[in-house]
């Protein structure tokens, strides 16, 4: 049997229930039915266990294969989206807005059959062997300080789709197979499409492997920094623009969320790629990923 400090607090909070004193001064009983006793708690925290049904995340390959196998949209939610929704201020490139709030809180509580909510494996998973210390601090730092945050915007029993294929290489640099595997697979979904791009005015900086060369692309541009302001300029021009057949793809954090569900709920597919553009170059170029050069992988765009 494999034993972790997770199973060791497991057990002290069932045990939890059971008055050591009263054990105590009934020991010839519990001695004698020791047995039926280790078999009445098994089975009591095996069916509350079934009870539970907590959601699940697909890996990145999974919901990569999903995107390519059928038209879904996506839309991910990260620890930025978190923070806004629960009103406790803004991220360095998105202050905050009540009403950019209540729509992340109304796109990430949808569930549409053509819709996947991208989130964060750690929110519910074991974190792999092989995760960096940003991840782990991620997983066992802001996740554990936010979870009631987290939970409160949870369907109960959902499977969400892996909120990270946008960063795959900055998470785990030493899979390079893996992570041309989940290029090609991009690339496939752009294949022969119109293409439109929301994103950031400075996405572009210093971008010297495009993941979208070679496919047919009109961008429309917005703030890098706090986009949400310029949100009814940005809608007006993405509807003026749109004909129809276009592969809507978003990299403006929050306010491409935004725009992204209006357009799905529009018939739109929608994609929120994040920083795919920016990882798929990182990759190519072979960047090392330390813990520095991932704090700089996800700062804002300057």
């Amino acid at each position: 049997m494999k034993y972790s400090l997770k199973r060791f607090l497991q057990n002290i909070i069932y045990l939890a229930r059971y008055n050591l004193k009263d054990i105590n001064n009934n020991s010839l009983v519990y001695m004698k039915h020791r047995i039926n006793f280790a078999a009445k708690l098994r089975n009591e925290i095996k069916n509350d266990f079934d009870i539970l049904k907590p959601p699940r995340v697909k890996s990145a390959a999974d919901t990569m294969k999903e995107l390519v196998n059928t038209n879904k949209s996506i839309i991910r939610f990260g620890d930025g989206e978190y923070i806004i929704m629960g009103g406790g201020g803004g991220i360095p490139f998105q202050e905050y807005n009540k009403e950019l709030a209540d729509k992340l809180s109304e796109i990430i509580l949808s569930d549409y059959e053509n819709l996947l909510i991208g989130l964060s494996g750690g929110h519910f998973h074991s974190p792999s062997p092989d995760a960096n210390n940003i991840a782990l601090e991620y997983d066992y730092s802001w996740v554990v300080e936010n979870y009631n945050l987290i939970m409160k915007r949870t369907i109960p029993g959902k499977e969400y789709a892996c909120g990270g294929i946008s960063q795959v290489y900055a998470w785990d640099s030493n899979r390079k197979e893996e992570t041309q595997k989940h290029y090609d697979m991009f690339k496939q979904i752009f294949s022969n499409k119109k293409i439109m791009l929301v994103c950031g005015d400075k996405i572009l900086v210093d971008i010297k492997f495009n993941i979208l060369e070679g496919s047919q692309v009109e961008y429309i541009y917005g703030p890098t920094k706090h986009a949400y302001g310029d949100i009814d300029r940005l809608r007006k021009e993405l509807n003026d623009k749109v004909s129809g057949d276009e592969v809507l793809l978003f990299a403006l954090g929050p306010a491409g969320k935004v725009l992204a569900y209006e357009m799905f709920l529009k018939g739109f597919r929608v994609l929120d790629i994040g920083h795919t553009i920016k990882d798929y170059d990182t990759y190519m170029r072979g960047v090392e990923m330390t813990d520095e050069t991932i704090k700089d992988f996800f700062a804002p765009d300057e």
